[in-house]
């Protein structure tokens, strides 16, 4: 099952590296645009963990999602915040496949017997889980304030309290 497990994994990685490029480079929302670009280095920065696991190691994907779109997200104009909501189906698709990633990692560490393989999907499944809050928190904030600000504060990014 591991490397099965593991070859699926590295396509899935690949496939959403590729989709946040791609869309990360589509004109329109800069929020949008931000979070693909970094939400693309860090499954770039996955397949490279998924590739080297047997020999040790951790994800490493130094500062988080949110760290680095807190600081684009200040600096940023606030008219130019919801400016071009044109991203809104690349955003829902990315919560879809975020939400698939997260139910395949989450059921290879479900099935993993080996200590280290369950750990190595759990932690594929923090990742994902962060990724997935992510695109979340970007898609409220765009689509739905009111629903945004209703939210479990330690899900939402606060910051973008305008």
């Amino acid at each position: 099952m591991a490397d099965d497990a593991r070859a699926k994994a590295m396509l899935f990685e690949k496939e959403i590296a590729l989709f946040y490029l791609e869309e990360g480079v589509v004109p329109g929302n800069p929020l949008v645009q931000r979070l693909f670009l970094e939400l693309a280095k860090q499954e770039i920065d996955h397949v490279l963990f998924i590739g080297s696991s047997r020999h040790g190691g951790g994800i490493s994907v130094g500062p988080s999602v949110e760290e680095r779109m807190k600081a684009f997200f200040e600096g940023l104009p606030t008219s130019e915040t919801r400016k071009h909501a044109t991203n809104i189906e690349a955003l829902e698709t990315a919560r879809r496949m975020e939400k698939d990633g997260l139910a395949m990692y989450r059921s290879f560490a479900d099935e993993a017997t080996d200590p280290d393989e369950k750990a190595f999907f759990s932690s594929l499944v923090a990742e994902e889980a962060k990724h997935l809050e992510s695109v979340d928190n970007v898609l409220r904030y765009l689509t739905g304030t009111a629903d945004w600000f209703a939210e479990d504060e330690s899900r939402v990014w606060n910051w973008m309290n305008l």
